[in-house]
């Protein structure tokens, strides 16, 4: 596969691989990386995998046995979009519209399209697998039974999806179709110039920069970017080991391409999510001085950002409540209805 016109010339680096992983049988400190790593033919074994390989039509029709028949949530933009699923010109709305949709037809319309040379954009995101697909999973195991992850579906024809990052991590799996993804380490996020925040097309904030054909001029951090980002192309069978808060921009390349993701976290589901304290950190501190905002940096970085198991050494263990490191369930929640109760005020 080659890269997309317009970030060959760069000779982006491509990911780490493995050949040696299967499900079920992964390195512990695989899922422990802090770089993208592909997994070659993870999956070549699925039953999805092997019954999607014939052709589009036989993908869909693997799909449909397992479908429930609740609609899905799917994306329809004009063939001059030429897949980017985005906003409009004024970044107050979107290039596509959605809809709710029968999969069945979803589905039905990429096949009918899948020879035309410029096709409509069809596209369906994270789809919960268990709800809308069951027995899916059952038959297609990554082995990841003891990180309880969460499995969504993503399908569509040629379409392209903005850098954007999730807090999980993900192990994505090549279902059908051949997938590209542009990857950008956490730190990257000023040169990859996000959108509107709270408003994006899949809800996550997502990078303004057209990949397949940027503006150095309006984004000239971009390069900058270019220099640590890596690629990542599967085939079906292969997967794609993603550590949390990794930008990826992501390519369908076929008529038809299916992916099967595996979100999970390192934290329990009582701590919360991180970006309602971004949030709030906005609300709170982003309109002090710059002197206050270093002091509450400090703070942040005390309490938080280098923090480590077991501290604060000089606070007894009995005493230590929220400030026990990880907190347990009792602690979390006490902290939640204390931070509740302030924001009443």
């Amino acid at each position: 596969m080659s890269q997309q016109p317009c970030l060959a010339e760069f000779g982006l680096a491509f990911a780490a691989e493995r050949d040696d992983c299967r499900p079920g049988v992964v390195p512990p400190e695989l899922f422990q990386s802090e770089q993208p790593v592909v997994l070659r033919n993870f999956c070549s074994d699925w039953p999805a995998v092997k019954a999607c390989a014939a052709s589009p039509r036989d993908a869909a029709a693997y799909l449909n046995k397992f479908y429930n028949g609740m609609p899905v949530n799917a994306a329809y933009g004009e063939p001059a979009l030429d897949g980017r699923v985005f906003y409009n010109e004024a970044l107050d709305g979107f290039n596509f519209r959605n809809g709710r949709v029968d999969l069945r037809r979803l589905l039905q319309e990429i096949l009918d399209c899948a020879d035309e040379p410029s096709p409509p954009t069809l596209y369906m995101a994270s789809t919960d697998v268990s709800r809308w697909f069951p027995g899916f999973a059952e038959q297609n195991s990554a082995g990841l039974e003891d990180l309880s992850p969460i499995g969504f579906l993503w399908l569509g024809n040629r379409t392209r999806i903005a850098a954007h990052y999730d807090f999980p991590h993900n192990l994505a799996c090549n279902i059908a179709g051949r997938r590209r993804f542009t990857l950008f380490p956490p730190e990257q996020v000023a040169n990859l110039y996000p959108g509107p925040l709270g408003f994006a097309p899949g809800g996550q904030e997502i990078s303004l920069v057209d990949f397949r054909q940027p503006d150095f001029e309006r984004f000239p951090g971009f390069r900058d970017a270019l220099e640590s980002a890596q690629v990542a192309e599967l085939n079906p069978g292969d997967a794609l080991f993603l550590p949390g808060m990794w930008w990826h921009h992501v390519e369908g390349l076929d008529a038809l391409n299916v992916l099967y993701s595996h979100w999970w976290s390192e934290s329990p589901d009582y701590a919360g999510a991180p970006s309602s304290a971004l949030l709030h950190a906005m609300l709170s501190l982003r309109g002090l001085s710059p002197e206050l905002r270093q002091a509450w940096k400090a703070l942040f970085d005390y309490y938080v950002f280098e923090a480590g198991p077991g501290r604060p050494d000089h606070i007894p263990a009995s005493a230590r409540g929220m400030r026990q490191e990880p907190l347990d369930e009792q602690a979390a929640q006490k902290l939640r209805a204390d931070l509740l109760e302030r924001m009443k005020n």
